[in-house]
């Protein structure tokens, strides 16, 4: 790559003839004295590429040094998570070092992008329940727990993958230090406690189940620990505790026990939890060795150092570019309560879609360094990513989603929550509220961060789609009949009248429901004692003029995003046109929560609550078998960026030969509008360049993984 701004990249040809040099020694087997000068080589030429540690690691396995051979795979790992030459290579050191559960877990990664790859039967019997339940975690999809259309199953005949669900179990996640995984349960409330489960036992292996009824089938991950027999649960004195307790038979009888109390019967549900208020500690016990679920205790009492709610309330495909222009007309309820509050005017999405936008406002962390933007992919975020809910049950808030998507179960984002009420498509605003001031009214003792996830205005596939009844009844029959491809994807959706009626007519719903939420904090909260924040994972691309008949995904439509924030510490009556990226609610929560935010975020706090305003913002498309696209904005220009190249795998991509132009903001992708001066390329390429770095591959491929891929690249 050349130094100078009149080229945007080069790749180093050096480099990548070293690398394909170990390539053709590692297919020889030639782990020799040359393959370590060429490693030496290789590692000057390219010092932060992951494939140095890589053929490291090869060279010190085939020498029988397993554990730097681990040391440098894991390296490896951390820089690139989603790469099937690590997964074989940490599978095989895994297996050699006793790590069962983990080695299987390295196999049912490369098993789900790659179905060809065999796993060791023998493996898979040493490790027990934990190892397939974290085989089928890894070889499943990346969204919609806790669903898995790829639960492991070793029987007489072998191992197979089944169609199933987490239930009555903890999801084989990573829960923060010290914490008890998530016990999955049905979502119950106000209804028969063991109805749910019933419906489960009977469909759960089936595609209805986990295609069809999981995108509105609303499932409860508890924190909590699984027991036998008789538990005591201390309670200091002075103190009061809730407990959610959740059984695993039908109307089991637990027999609950205190020193002012006698013994009497409790009955629970199976598969769903019901809440106990303890004053002093309580001797629970369930005969025989039926194992029930007691979550964690939920202290009672409020701290002047919290805030009595922080609340997170997501739209999703909330367009603020689109929405903008009938504000407050069509969001009235949510204008009225924001006018008192922050409204960020230039406020953009890191990616067009929600599986890799929710972990950037979850962590602070931009996609290439959360590395989660393959849905077929599962694996977790580093512990070390503390994420917006571990940072506030540090702080001793009461974290829980009365409803939410699950697309970021799976990857660790969301591991922080003491409670989940996950759905994987569908989020009504009716019902979520509903859901919320519930949880507000029965929690009220206690400091609450709650997340709030509707999904009303995102737009789907209009092929099977019933719409909003007002949509149907009103639009002339011109605009009812129309053709569409089933398989176009919601980012790519169509301009189309059906699409963009539908966007106001859920808007205006969400924001009548909404403003039923926003009255209520208002009515039973003072001003300081809350945090609200609205806010969209990105946009959408229904109102987006086709450049070339192509959709533009990371265009101002789709990527435009809305953020607002009312209560303690935010300045009120403010509109602002500072850049702010979906990256920066995560600094300014720590900033007004008091929380610590370390330094190496992407995430920056705005200026107006003290902080530095943004020069840039970025959003990208880094999706698998697509080319990469990036934006970065100022408030005249953006850059835009293409790859000839799709996206590999791993998240890599050649950046060789890529169109990067500038354009006036209001004209991006236009030709005729394209500017060029060495002014502009001095402050866009250093930022785009810092930006393309993290998954530029040097032209550098691994076969194998090529050669799943023909539809992509064609035979290797």
């Amino acid at each position: 790559m050349t130094s100078d701004c009149s080229v945007f990249w080069q790749n180093d040809e050096r480099a990548q003839a070293l690398f394909y040099d170990l390539l053709a020694c590692t297919e020889r087997g030639a782990y020799d004295d040359d393959f370590l000068a060429l490693l030496a080589a290789y590692r000057g030429a390219a010092p932060d590429s992951e494939r140095a540690d890589l053929f490291a690691a090869m060279y010190l396995l085939h020498h029988d040094d397993v554990e730097s051979a681990a040391i440098c795979a894991e390296r490896a790992n951390r820089r690139r998570p989603v790469n099937y030459e690590v997964w074989k290579l940490l599978a095989a050191i895994h297996a050699r070092r006793g790590r069962t559960a983990d080695a299987l877990t390295m196999y049912g990664y490369a098993h789900g992008l790659y179905l060809g790859s065999e796993i060791p039967i023998e493996l898979v019997a040493r490790g027990g329940a934990e190892g397939l339940n974290r085989l089928s975690v890894a070889a499943g999809l990346g969204t919609g727990a806790p669903m898995t259309q790829s639960r492991a199953v070793l029987d007489e005949i072998g191992l197979r993958f089944d169609l199933d669900a987490f239930v009555g179990e903890h999801l084989p996640l990573t829960p923060p230090a010290g914490k008890p995984r998530h016990w999955v349960a049905a979502y119950v409330e106000n209804a028969f406690l063991s109805d749910k489960s019933a419906l489960i036992e009977e469909v759960r292996h089936t595609a209805v189940f986990v295609d069809k009824m999981q995108r509105d089938f609303p499932f409860q991950l508890q924190r909590a620990e699984e027991v036998r027999g008789t538990v005591t649960i201390a309670v200091p004195e002075g103190t009061e505790v809730i407990v959610p307790i959740a059984g695993t038979e039908y109307l089991q009888e637990l027999t609950v026990e205190t020193a002012s109390t006698p013994p009497a019967a409790a009955y629970l549900g199976k598969w769903a939890f019901s809440h106990f208020r303890l004053a002093e500690t309580t001797r629970l016990t369930a005969e025989g060795d039926t194992p029930y679920a007691v979550g964690t205790p939920i202290r009672l009492g409020h701290s002047p150092a919290r805030k009595k709610l922080v609340l997170n309330l997501l739209i999703d495909g909330l367009s603020w570019n689109v929405a903008r222009t009938r504000f407050p007309d069509d969001m009235p309820n949510i204008a009225r309560f924001f006018a008192r509050g922050t409204i960020f005017d230039q406020h953009f999405s890191t990616s067009e879609c929600t599986y890799p936008s929710l972990p950037v406002i979850e962590t602070g962390r931009w996609p290439h360094h959360t590395q989660v933007f393959n849905e077929r992919d599962s694996h977790e975020i580093p512990l070390d990513f503390q994420t917006l809910s571990e940072c506030m049950a540090n702080l001793g808030y009461y974290c829980a989603a009365p409803r939410c998507v699950s697309d970021s179960v799976y990857c660790g984002a969301l591991r922080g929550y003491d409670m989940l009420n996950v759905t994987a498509w569908k989020q009504p605003s009716a019902a979520c509220v509903d859901c919320t001031i519930m949880q507000l009214e029965a929690f009220r003792e206690t400091d609450q961060f709650l997340y709030l996830h509707l999904s009303d205005v995102h737009p789907w596939n209009a092929k099977g789609l019933k719409f909003h009844p007002a949509v149907e009844t009103l639009l002339p029959l011109s605009e009812r009949l129309f053709e569409i491809d089933e398989h176009v994807a919601s980012v790519r959706l169509p301009k189309l009248a059906i699409y963009q009626e539908q966007f106001w007519q859920s808007l205006r719903h969400v924001d009548r429901n909404v403003g039923y939420l926003l009255a209520y904090i208002e009515e039973h909260f003072a001003e300081d004692e809350y945090i609200v924040s609205l806010y969209s994972d990105h946009g959408n691309s229904v109102f987006t003029t086709p450049t070339g008949g192509v959709v533009d995904v990371i265009g101002e439509n789709s990527t435009r995003a809305v953020w607002m924030m009312r209560g303690a510490g935010v300045p009120a009556g403010v509109v602002t046109d500072e850049l702010t990226s979906t990256a920066d609610l995560y600094p300014t929560l720590g900033h007004l929560a008091d929380f610590p935010v370390a330094a190496d975020i992407d995430g920056n706090l705005p200026a107006v609550f003290g902080g530095r305003e943004r020069d840039a913002v970025v959003s990208m498309s880094m999706f698998p078998g697509q080319t990469y696209k990036l934006a970065v904005r100022t408030h005249e220009h953006t850059l835009r960026l293409e790859t000839k190249e799709v996206v590999d795998e791993d998240g890599t991509v050649d950046v060789a030969d890529a169109a990067a132009a500038i354009y006036p903001r209001a004209h991006e992708l236009e030709e005729d509008y394209a500017l060029d001066s060495a002014e502009l390329r001095r402050f866009f390429y250093p930022r785009a360049r810092e930006i393309v770095r993290a998954i530029a591959n040097n032209g550098e491929f691994w076969p194998a993984m090529r050669a799943a891929r023909p539809q992509w690249f064609g035979s290797v």
